[in-house]
């Protein structure tokens, strides 16, 4: 458990690997959150972290435990917990949204259509806190497959010796707690399980190794090493396969970028393009992401106007506009619009196929919080669920947003107690 621990640390943000390493104690409840994840107990994984994320008075303390307890929120409720940050009025955030208003949209997915016949390599990112990201990057999957784009190859999935993870999730068509470290969000599980079932083979990637003692630089510098190899023997084996690759953040990039002490380091993206020859299509979903910090806030109300219901891409003229931290790093970035909710959950939901299921009045919690969640009947008992959504006593109830074609059971998951199923149909 201690190496998918260090593996799923791994995974986070630079920003909040920046951070002084966790201690014994820290270790060990980060270990009994992923325990609980593992086992498919997605309310006690928050719960533990929660004491750790919080001050005595409630207020939020920045660092690993928040980020991770608004993670484990977020994957029961498919939108960031927590506010958006406030914007930035600094003189660079002011520049950014000067530029992108004065800019032309262009339909995202056609954008990327027209870029990646031109490629053999896609590559995606995403903030790991905004499932948003992922339903759009089934939607690219889904643009990208008549191409012949047939190799998934995601950041998150389980790399091991005997490829074990991989083989299961290429015979069962879905994901399931051992798959994948963010696959386990339902929003991410199932861009994966619609990806498979329209060809796509899973190709895990990662770094096998955690690299420990090793500066942080040292230790990124190890870890996109690895990456690029991986996929660039993949590459290499298979001179006619086309490949869509979904990353974290700065693994994108293309071209060195500022790391540690300003220095510029290469990332995944930029040792790929190196060692194999090949100029990716780069897609950046973080800078213009709702999350990503207040830098981006005026950038976003620039924006509003020009993407009303649909994902854009900026240009200046026939050249695409970058900006911030990935500017003239990545191809293209990418504007979604603004969520809305719709009986209670986001409308892009309805975008991966899903439509709207009531949640049965026995169900609802009288006191506290639950869990709920749909699962597809066929699948097994440590699969990712379809959905689910979190209650609480005296709220209004919102819908659950099911594939509309399938058999489903519904669980309800107490904290700290075991779940109780019902067999169920959309």
């Amino acid at each position: 458990m201690m190496r998918r621990a260090a593996v799923a640390l791994m995974m986070l943000p630079a920003a909040v690997m920046a951070q002084d390493g966790p201690s014994k104690a820290d270790w060990d409840a980060i270990n009994g959150s992923l325990k609980q994840l593992k086992d498919g107990r997605y309310l006690d994984a928050a719960n533990i972290l929660k004491p750790l994320a919080f001050d005595a008075a409630g207020k939020p303390k920045p660092g690993i435990f928040y980020s991770q307890w608004r993670e484990a929120r977020t994957r029961m409720t498919a939108e960031p917990a927590g506010p958006e940050p406030q914007p930035s009025y600094a003189p660079e955030a002011k520049a950014a949204a000067e530029r992108l208003a004065a800019t032309t949209a262009r339909d995202a997915i056609a954008e990327i259509v027209a870029r990646a016949a031109r490629t053999r390599v896609v590559i995606l990112n995403e903030d790991h806190g905004l499932p948003r990201d992922r339903a759009f990057a089934l939607e690219v999957a889904r643009a990208l497959r008549p191409l012949g784009y047939s190799v998934l190859a995601a950041e998150t999935f389980w790399n091991t010796d005997d490829q074990a993870p991989m083989a299961r999730l290429a015979k069962d068509g879905y994901p399931v707690h051992s798959s994948g470290h963010y696959t386990q969000d339902p929003v991410f599980g199932d861009f994966v399980r619609q990806s498979l079932a329209m060809g796509y083979r899973p190709l895990a990637y990662e770094q096998t190794e955690s690299g420990g003692g090793l500066s942080r630089a040292d230790s990124i510098a190890r870890r996109e090493e690895a990456q690029s190899s991986n996929l660039a023997k993949v590459l290499a084996a298979a001179p006619k396969a086309r490949m869509f690759v979904y990353v974290g953040h700065s693994h994108v990039a293309e071209e060195p970028i500022g790391g540690y002490g300003n220095a510029k380091q290469s990332w995944m993206g930029a040792l790929l393009k190196a060692k194999t020859g090949i100029d990716p299509l780069t897609i950046d979903q973080v800078t213009l992401g709702k999350r990503a910090s207040g830098y981006n806030g005026l950038a976003r109300r620039a924006l509003a106007a020009k993407a009303p219901g649909r994902s854009v891409v900026m240009f200046d003229g026939d050249r695409p506009v970058t900006v911030g931290q990935y500017a003239d790093a990545v191809d293209l970035q990418v504007y979604h619009p603004a969520t809305r909710m719709v009986k209670g959950r986001p409308d892009w939901l309805a975008a991966m196929g899903r439509k709207p299921m009531a949640i049965p009045a026995g169900f609802v919690p009288q006191k506290g919080e639950r869990l709920v969640q749909a699962f597809v009947a066929s699948e097994s008992d440590d699969a990712i669920p379809v959905d689910q959504v979190l209650l609480r006593a005296g709220d209004d109830v919102p819908s659950l947003m099911v594939p509309g074609d399938r058999p489903l059971r519904l669980v309800m998951q107490d904290p700290t107690a075991s779940p109780g199923a019902v067999a169920a149909k959309p």
